[in-house]
């Protein structure tokens, strides 16, 4: 009888790495070698120029259609009184002839449809559903004649949010193994001590990238909060009476409020995160207010 031998093989456990992440990683290290820049300003370098060249300009597309998209369902707003008169009117015409409405309020002849032998009268409820539907026909035929489609609006989300994620798990990547500064300027050696451990949160200071990221999060969203129930005539100062139990007020409630929470929930994020982790946050967090102060004061948007 043979024995045979066995023998074990060697445990190997790694982590599997994405090779977007870890090329965003490498990308990182590649320039701050070649720059010299310290990771601290190299960070806020790269989320600008990320922003500017990728996001900005889409976000500038998108203001443009916003405010246009305002402005003609300003126009739109007219059509659902007039459809309701005219189903009405035609309700009662009908009833008399026994013809057939049509959405837009128009009458078809008996004689076009024959098979038909009741006369259709429409409640209250089916003229507010017609009204409804011809407005969002004409609004879709308007969106369409001045190219500012409805689906364009979710072209900057597609694009803004995998690159946040691309360049965050980039960041977490490259924070795995102990990470120190070596290209220190004279500035970066007064503003952070000596040796700073940069994959690790700051220990000496734990919560000054918690409550930077927060405070920065909650004024952008609070911005945005004004600009979207932002009027026309509270822009020149005219206060008037909002109606808070519409449906578009408690859904401009509803989406600030889910804000502020990840607001919150980022805080308790950063605090346990890496020290560059947390600062791409705080300066993409940072351009997102200055970018939105800059589109409001050049392509206003008003309710």
């Amino acid at each position: 009888m043979f024995v045979k031998s066995i023998q074990r093989l060697p445990n190997r456990i790694g982590k599997r790495h994405f090779s977007s992440f870890q090329n965003v990683a490498d990308t990182f290290v590649t320039l701050h070698e070649a720059t010299s820049v310290p990771w601290m300003v190299l960070i806020p370098l790269t989320t600008i120029g990320l922003r500017t060249c990728l996001t900005l300009p889409l976000s500038i597309w998108q203001r443009k259609r916003l405010v246009k998209q305002q402005e003609l369902r300003k126009v739109v707003q007219a059509v659902p009184p007039v459809t309701k008169l005219r189903l009405a009117a035609a309700t009662n015409a009908a009833s008399k002839a026994n013809d057939e409405i049509t959405s837009s309020g128009s009458i078809v002849k008996e004689e076009e449809h024959p098979i038909q032998t009741k006369p259709q009268r429409l409640t209250p409820d089916q003229i507010t559903l017609l009204a409804v539907k011809e407005t969002r026909k004409r609004q879709k035929r308007l969106f369409g004649k001045y190219n500012v489609q409805m689906w364009k609006n979710a072209v900057l989300p597609l694009v803004q949010i995998p690159l946040w994620i691309t360049v965050s798990m980039g960041l977490r990547n490259l924070t795995e193994k102990r990470l120190l500064e070596t290209n220190n300027w004279s500035l970066t050696e007064y503003l952070f001590p000596e040796n700073l451990d940069l994959s690790l949160p700051w220990d000496d200071m734990p919560m000054v990238a918690p409550l930077i990221l927060g405070t920065i999060s909650l004024i952008n969203v609070e911005y945005n909060g004004r600009v979207m129930t932002s009027t026309s005539t509270s822009r020149v100062g005219i206060e008037t009476a909002p109606n808070e139990y519409s449906r578009m007020s408690q859904g401009i409630k509803s989406i600030l409020n889910v804000s502020r929470l990840s607001c919150v929930f980022m805080m308790g994020i950063s605090s346990q995160a890496s020290i560059l982790l947390s600062l791409y946050w705080i300066s993409s967090q940072f351009y997102s207010l200055i970018q939105n102060i800059f589109l409001d004061w050049f392509w206003p948007y008003q309710r």
